[in-house]
């Protein structure tokens, strides 16, 4: 006798319900459970879930040689290890890097890449997160008080203000048809996820995103995930500083 076939557990949790009672189950829980705010254990269960997403993540997209993160947490020896392994340093490439604060990051580069017709810009508010990340970040955090980095480097240059109010403007009047590397250290899931979807449409095969909190799943992890999802990309990882912290993704 052939047993009853048992729905798989994913779709039982994804609650496929029929069209037809939806409008019916939608009052009757906007009524009972949407007077509750179950916020804090439903950001708790969504926590849980994309550490499982982005731990699986990891083992399917395994580095070779990943650096141990002790020597500056492994930041310099990401962008060294990829500046000579891509050869950057061979041909003119757009560098965009969103979160600058006192600009570390930047010098790194500017020091790294001696191209004379390499661009570089900083992207930054210089007066701290706009929102709240973490409860040890709070908005404000990472206030530089306005003060832009001090660079001689005539082929740097800063916007500062809002990612949504810079990106757009600085995207429309300027050729990204070169190389593009892109260093996100924004942090948090808003402003990542904004980042890429604007720039979605210069990606092309070859481009690099650098990504600074990678090991944040419900930040840049998701935006990432939700990005590669939405957009169809294909890609393929780069290096990673151990523990996948810091990882560097080509576009394909």
């Amino acid at each position: 006798m052939a047993m009853p076939r048992i729905p798989p557990l994913r779709r039982f949790f994804q609650l496929q319900i029929p069209q037809a009672f939806r409008p019916t189950v939608t009052s009757v829980l906007a009524k009972t459970l949407g007077r509750v705010n179950l916020e804090a254990p439903a950001t708790g269960l969504t926590a849980v879930a994309y550490w499982a997403r982005f731990s699986r993540w990891c083992s399917t997209h395994p580095t070779p040689g990943a650096n141990t993160g002790k020597e500056g947490e492994g930041r310099d020896w990401l962008y060294k290890s990829v500046i000579e392994q891509e050869t950057l340093n061979r041909g003119p490439m757009n560098y965009l890097e969103f979160g600058v604060y006192r600009g570390d990051s930047i010098r790194l580069w500017l020091t790294g890449i001696s191209n004379p017709n390499s661009r570089f810009v900083g992207f930054d508010t210089f007066t701290g997160l706009p929102e709240r990340w973490r409860p040890t970040e709070p908005a404000g955090h990472f206030n530089a008080n306005g003060a832009i980095p001090d660079i001689k480097d005539s082929r740097c240059s800063f916007e500062v203000g809002l990612f949504q109010d810079t990106l757009p403007a600085f995207v429309g009047r300027t050729d990204l048809s070169g190389r593009l590397v892109v260093n996100l250290d924004a942090d948090m899931f808003t402003s990542t996820l904004f980042v890429l979807t604007t720039l979605a449409p210069y990606l092309k095969s070859g481009d690099l995103i650098f990504f600074d909190e990678f090991s944040c799943p419900l930040d840049e992890f998701r935006a990432f995930e939700e990005f590669v999802r939405s957009f169809r990309v294909k890609y393929e990882v780069v290096a990673a500083v151990y523990g996948y912290t810091r990882v560097c993704i080509k576009i394909q």
